[in-house]
């Protein structure tokens, strides 16, 4: 497919276009990035993986887009493709001025160039394109027409996307070993694992993403407008996000474990606290791919110190539960991406020596805020920026892979992140959620 003699147009000319691939042409680019991409697939597991994950509430019907950049001289299907990526398209939340709506909001992942097409600026020219077509992209029934912000996680570092608009944001994780139900058995000081309980996925619906706590959600945004005239956004929570990420591990166990079914154990909650945390399972080539991700901790924001050693005390329970869970799969460790006082405390109360990890290469949390122009101010306060749009949206590889986002809710915790022209600040708040990898 595409043309033997095609002689490669300049990254600045007027001939190229960003364009919908057609059905053979999205099978290409699956066949050409599997061989950076499917990990411990096969080609085929791997183009079968990504039409599963396509056909997914979140992302079918329209909610995921393939983008090509083409020359629009050439025919489809016999074209070369110069660069590829994926976007796509969220509910979430705007608040200004106290008022909250709910808008389509996009990530940015899976971006893509074949190795004779790279360093010459393609990849750079397509994302410059895909920022004026998400701009009005699935826009039509929105009150404004036009996009308020979109994201991407970036593993080239800070400057390559804040050059096009995305603007970096406070980065960080913080992670726990896997541990063995004989060392569990041992007990850690002030850790009552008798108050925890695992959660499947429908628990996980009822107590983490029911539309009560989804409407919790809307009000934190509504106060925190209240108390400052910045605009603030955040990807909704919801079931959707997190059933996306289960399908992704149910189609990795079926092919890699089959003797050990698909993973039930979706999250553990210490309910008499009201604390809840949800997980994914990575599986990946090498022994440090192989990840437990927390995908969204809830809890209420503790308003005393008595508070937040309870608070401390069932996160840190539940966060233990998470580590056996790990030891049970295969995995190497436990990640919680941009933890709040209250988790690195529970944190500490099981590993002592964890540190937090600032990241400023791989997995660069990064937004580009549109609400200057419509009236919204120029600043934003990001909510919930968590791991579950990580892996969907993906993470900007040096191979031009942005792994996957994705969609991926985690922000351990009541955390939001501030953007201003100038500066980038984080600061704590009411309400937790998150954002995946390929």
């Amino acid at each position: 497919m595409g043309s033997a003699n095609f002689s490669l147009p300049p990254a600045d000319s007027p001939d190229l276009t960003l364009v919908i691939p057609t059905p053979a042409e999205r099978i290409q680019c699956l066949k050409s990035n599997s061989l950076e991409w499917k990990g411990v697939l096969d080609p085929e597991q791997y183009i079968q993986r990504e039409n599963h994950l396509m056909s997914q509430e979140m992302t079918r019907d329209g909610a995921m887009t393939c983008w090509i950049l083409v020359d629009r001289n050439l025919a489809p299907d016999h074209r070369p493709i110069l660069s590829s990526c994926e976007s796509f398209g969220k509910r979430a939340l705007l608040a200004y001025e106290g008022r909250v709506e709910d808008i389509i909001a996009h990530g940015i992942g899976s971006v893509f160039s074949k190795p004779e097409f790279r360093r010459r600026g393609y990849a750079g020219r397509m994302i410059a394109e895909l920022s004026i077509k998400l701009d009005t992209w699935q826009q039509e029934n929105s009150v404004r027409k036009q996009s308020v912000f979109s994201v991407l996680y970036s593993d080239i570092g800070k400057t390559f996307y804040a050059e096009r608009g995305w603007k970096a944001f406070p980065s960080s994780h913080i992670s726990l070993p896997a541990v063995s139900k004989d060392t569990m058995n041992q007990g850690v000081s002030g850790v009552n694992l008798d108050l925890v309980r695992f959660m499947q996925a429908n628990d996980v619906k009822k107590l983490m993403c029911s539309d009560e706590v989804l409407q919790r959600d809307r009000q934190v945004l509504r106060e925190a407008s209240h108390r400052s005239q910045r605009a603030k956004v955040g990807f909704l929570p919801d079931y959707a996000a997190m059933s996306w990420h289960w399908a992704r591990e149910e189609f990795y166990s079926r092919i890699l474990v089959p003797e050990r079914g698909e993973p039930k154990v979706k999250g553990a909650c210490v309910e008499s606290r009201g604390v809840f945390i949800c997980w994914n399972r990575s599986f990946g080539r090498t022994e440090k791919d192989n990840v437990l991700f927390i995908l969204r901790l809830l809890y209420e924001e503790p308003k005393s110190p008595a508070e937040e050693k309870a608070v401390a005390e069932a996160l840190a329970a539940t966060l233990y539960r998470a580590q056996l869970e790990a030891h049970n799969w295969g995995k190497n460790r436990v990640d919680i991406w941009n933890p709040t006082p209250v988790v690195e405390k529970a944190v500490k109360m099981l590993c002592p020596t964890a540190q937090v990890e600032h990241r400023e290469k791989s997995s660069i949390c990064s937004l580009k805020w549109n609400g200057a122009q419509l009236g919204l101010g120029e600043d934003v306060d990001w909510f919930w920026n968590e791991n579950t749009m990580n892996s969907m949206t993906g993470n900007f590889a040096p191979t031009f892979k942005l792994s996957h986002v994705a969609s991926v809710l985690q922000d351990s915790g009541n955390r939001s992140f501030q953007f201003s022209k100038n500066s980038v600040r984080l600061f704590a708040n009411v309400g937790s959620g998150a954002l995946a990898s390929r």
